[in-house]
């Protein structure tokens, strides 16, 4: 007999508990919330779904027909269970509940879907920018001109990962952990203490990989102005180049590769290989040689801070601030050459 046949699914009495999500060791379940969808290629009819679901959501062919059919025909309303608040480290003990986030599993197909169009875009809005058209423009028009390809550039992916989530019925905060979480006081002091821990080891990194690239005259000769060449030395210009480096920049980038690749990553080889892997892929995004090693380290740190914290904003912070810090760094070196 299949698995197919023997698992009874009611998708109406579920209360997207995610009990049936850990207990599934083939990774096979996937629930949303108007569905429960099964991969029958890959599950193995272990029927520890089914003895993990209390609700009679997931069932077996051997299950009373009678009681299957009273449940299927009305609402089934659970009476309220006192369960203990599952804390982030609680969950990332757990590698398969760690790999969902709000009740959404992000699947690699996904992942990669999302990718693809993301280093579509970005080609796109260079080929773009290159163009001779572009190129003619005034430089204060040129300007307007970046910054709006670049809007426009993130608005893509923003779109692109809203209408991944919803197609299953997800919610887009609850998919890519962008939802309020019951933090205690504790636990918002750590994750506050681990992004400053953070922020101190990639810029030290970055830092010492400067100065020993320089040393071996191995430091490209134009690096240091691009924000100035992309933005312009205007007062606004850095004000923009303030607000999408330090502002949605961060945000869009860590919900594409900590919010969905990451995680459909770890749904299928695991936390660190996952991590390492976001990480290489966020530092060849941008195509930069030189840059590859410091956003490596950096993309090892937002992987591990989104799937420690089971949350995207330390991730989000940590982005932010070692942005604002090259913004700021650039404005000063600005201010103390003129």
């Amino acid at each position: 007999m299949t698995s197919r046949a023997r698992l009874v699914l009611n998708p109406r009495a579920c209360d997207r508990c995610g009990r049936c999500l850990p207990a599934c060791n083939q990774n096979a379940i996937r629930v949303g919330r108007a569905y429960i969808m099964v991969d029958w290629n890959r599950c193995d009819g272990c029927m520890e779904c089914v003895r993990a679901c209390d609700r009679g959501a997931i069932g077996s062919a051997a299950t009373d027909a009678a009681s299957r059919a009273r449940t299927a025909t009305r609402p089934v309303k659970p009476a309220p269970v006192k369960q203990p608040a599952a804390t982030p480290r609680a969950l990332s003990a757990n590698p398969q509940r760690s790999c969902t986030v709000g009740g959404f599993t992000w699947t690699i197909l996904e992942a990669a879907a999302m990718l693809s169009v993301t280093f579509a875009a970005f080609m796109l809005k260079e080929v773009f920018l290159a163009s001779e058209v572009v190129r003619a423009l005034p430089s204060e028009v040129m300007v307007g001109v970046r910054a709006v390809a670049l809007a426009v550039f993130y608005a893509v992916q923003i779109v692109l990962l809203r209408y991944l989530v919803r197609r299953r019925g997800g919610v887009f905060s609850d998919a890519l952990g962008l939802s309020r979480q019951n933090e205690s006081v504790n636990e918002m002091a750590i994750s506050f203490g681990l992004v400053l821990a953070g922020l101190a080891i990639t810029r030290v990194t970055a830092t010492v990989y400067s100065m020993i690239t320089r040393s071996l005259d191995l430091m490209p000769q134009a690096g240091a102005d691009t924000i100035t060449h992309v933005f312009g030395t205007s007062v606004g210009g850095l004000v923009l180049a303030s607000v999408m480096l330090v502002l949605v920049g961060p945000f869009v980038e860590e919900c594409v590769f900590r919010g969905a690749l990451l995680r459909g990553l770890e749904a299928r080889i695991g936390a660190w290989p996952a991590i390492v892997i976001q990480a290489l892929l966020f530092a060849a995004f941008h195509r930069s040689w030189w840059l590859f090693f410091p956003m490596t380290v950096l993309g090892v740190a937002l992987g591990w801070l989104a799937h420690e914290r089971r949350s995207l904003w330390p991730a989000i912070a940590l982005h932010a601030a070692y942005n604002s810090l090259t913004v700021g760094a650039v404005i000063w070196f600005m201010r103390a050459g003129g």
